[in-house]
């Protein structure tokens, strides 16, 4: 490209003088109608007016595709830009879903699993509490059992006074509690 772009240039340069030496030797004026006026140049002035205007043309259509070109390649890079921040946004909005989901899931394996520790501690301490009563049942029937013998050993029966109608001091009379419900 580099070198087809010199070439081209060589060849303008070329044109440019061999114009030039033409035009040289001509001494008639050309006349040019321009806002209700006339001008008169020499083709000398006329080829080189000609070749700033194309230059100017030239220039400007350059200026334009490169501006065109620049404006659209903004254009294609805001909306790959657009493209990119929506996608990093659905993402994010994705992995936050997850992790919302992960936490609730660990917060429900969490709450299932305190609450078989609970049940399980319920449990147990029923079962310790039914030992309890079983073990208090049990040692107030021994005990009543032994207060029985005691007093038929000594001759007293259960609410304090002896077989002879006295009643003893020495022996505290026992009471029958009501018994609770068992649940």
């Amino acid at each position: 490209m580099i070198i087809l772009g010199l070439i081209l240039v060589l060849l303008a340069i070329a044109a440019g003088i061999l114009l030039f030496e033409g035009t040289r030797q001509l001494t008639d004026g050309v006349d040019i109608d321009v806002l209700n006026g006339t001008v008169s140049l020499p083709p000398l002035a006329l080829l080189i007016t000609g070749a700033a205007v194309i230059t100017v043309f030239w220039l400007g259509w350059a200026l334009m595709r490169g501006g065109f070109r620049r404006s659209s390649r903004r254009r294609r890079e805001a909306k790959e830009q657009a493209a990119l921040a929506e996608q990093r946004r659905v993402d994010e909005e994705r992995r936050i879903q997850e992790e919302f989901a992960q936490r609730e899931r660990q917060l429900a394996e969490e709450r299932q699993r305190r609450e078989y520790e609970t049940s399980t501690l319920r449990r147990q301490a029923d079962e310790r509490v039914e030992e309890q009563h079983l073990s208090t049942e049990e040692a107030r029937r021994r005990a009543e059992i032994a207060e029985a013998q005691n007093a038929e050993r000594s001759g007293v029966d259960r609410s304090g006074v002896d077989r002879s109608g006295v009643e003893r001091s020495d022996v505290a009379p026992t009471r029958e509690s009501p018994r609770e419900p068992r649940a």
